[in-house]
């Protein structure tokens, strides 16, 4: 009967909290998954315009596994496009669980939204800046519009999902702005 004269939501918090984590466990997957689809859609659609399908995963995953230059790799290999496609979704998961995560605490903590918008900018210039500078052959065979475009188009993806998961964020957000 003592149990019975907790308040409710401390006997609901463990659940609460359970629910919580899943729910940001459920919108990282699902927006890992969204930016992962929009990039390879993008590389798909140019490397079909280049009348060479699945030329870039298989670029890509020729210098990540091989450590080939962007000039050995010519022909398009299955094995490892497949492998690079893991890659691809295993490292697109890990981002969206990451701004998950930063959106479940700008849910707690609105002025939190501005430092998380700064660290995403900040996070894919420093991205970009170096794989231009590490990989400067790749970035020319990609080309450097279409590799800054798929982040972008990823970016905004995974940001448009979020945000219709929890639509006061744009409104906390313009608040936490405004605020003196």
């Amino acid at each position: 009967m003592e149990s019975s004269s907790q308040p409710i939501s401390q006997a609901l918090s463990p659940s609460l909290a359970h629910d919580r984590t899943v729910s940001v466990i459920e919108d990282g997957i699902l927006t890992g998954v969204a930016g992962a689809a929009v990039v390879a859609a993008w590389f798909f659609i140019l490397d079909m315009a280049r009348g060479h399908m699945f030329f870039t995963p298989s670029l890509l995953g020729s210098v990540a596994f091989l450590g080939q230059g962007p000039e050995q790799a010519i022909a398009v290999n299955g094995f490892i496009v497949f492998a690079y496609t893991g890659l691809h979704g295993v490292l697109f998961l890990m981002v969206g669980l990451a701004l998950a995560s930063m959106f479940a605490i700008f849910e707690h903590n609105p002025q939190f939204g501005i430092i998380l918008l700064l660290l995403f900018l900040l996070f894919e210039s420093i991205l970009f800046s170096f794989a231009a500078a590490i990989f400067p052959n790749l970035m020319g065979a990609l080309g450097a519009v279409a590799v800054a475009s798929g982040n972008l188009f990823a970016a905004i993806a995974m940001f448009w999902f979020l945000i219709r998961r929890h639509p006061a964020t744009l409104t906390q957000l313009r608040l936490a702005w405004h605020e003196e």
